[in-house]
Formats: C-alpha cells, structure tokens, sequence
C-alpha cells in the first residue's frame, strides 16, 4: 500500500497548501504587527494579488498598506508581475452572537388609551391600534 502523500493529487494539493502558506507569510511580513493577524489568506490571479481579510474595518486599513504590499511581493518575486491587489472580506465562520431583545409592552393605562383613540380613526389603523393595546401587561398576571 501507498503511503498517502505519494499519491501525485494528494502531494500536488500539499504542494500548493505551503505555496499559499508562503504567499501568506510573504505578505504579513510586510505589515505592521497590529494587522498581521487580519490578512488570513493570499492568492493570486492574473496579476492581482487577492488578499482575504477577516473584516471590512481591516480591509480598509490594509489598503492604506497596497502599494508596499505590491512592492513586498515584486521585490521577492519579480516573475508574478503583480500590478494590484483586490481585497476581499471573509466572514467569520463561527456562529454570529444573538442579540436578546425584549418587546416593550404598553402598560394598562396606555392599552386603555390606545382603545378610545383607536374610535376616531380609520379602520385599519384602528385595527392596529386595539392589536397593540392587547399586547399590554396584565395588572395581575396568573399563570
């Protein structure tokens, strides 16, 4: 039996992993340390450099960063011929926090006012307005 990473597509797919490992690294040794960990991947297209970033606020930082970059890159590897960078923002994986809310419910007084109001106006709106007179907190809720 083969030994998995001689297997020509397995070895070719590693291959290209730490090409893009080196591109990566490539370019974060070009910024400062405070956006290193926001430029989380690189590849390349034709002649643009694609840089993945974890969120538009760095995205908007880094491209302070272009022209250096670009530099960095045709500096240490003149054969790419890059001429821009295109940054693209990636969402983070992981599930977005919920944010609780709580409906504010009129109290009863308000409920109360809402009704005789709700009798001079046009149905529709009066309609609404006895609908949200109705999600009022009881006085004496019983459960």
């Amino acid at each position: 039996m083969k030994h998995l990473l001689k297997e020509p597509s397995l070895m070719k797919l590693f291959q290209q992993a730490e090409l893009y490992q080196a591109l990566l690294e490539l370019g974060q040794s070009a910024l400062p340390d405070n956006l290193v960990k926001h430029l989380v991947g690189v590849s390349i297209e034709q002649q643009t450099l694609v840089c993945l970033v974890n969120g538009a606020n760095w995205a908007s930082k880094l491209r302070f960063f272009e022209q250096s970059l670009l530099h960095h890159y045709d500096q240490n590897l003149p054969h790419l011929k890059l001429n821009q960078i295109h940054f693209k923002v990636i969402l983070d994986s992981g599930k977005p926090a919920r944010v609780k809310r709580s409906a504010n419910r009129p109290d009863a007084k308000s409920a109360e006012q809402m009704i005789k109001l709700s009798e001079n106006l046009p149905p529709k709106l009066a309609d609404a307005l006895t609908k949200l007179s109705q999600r009022a907190q009881p006085n004496n809720a019983v459960d």
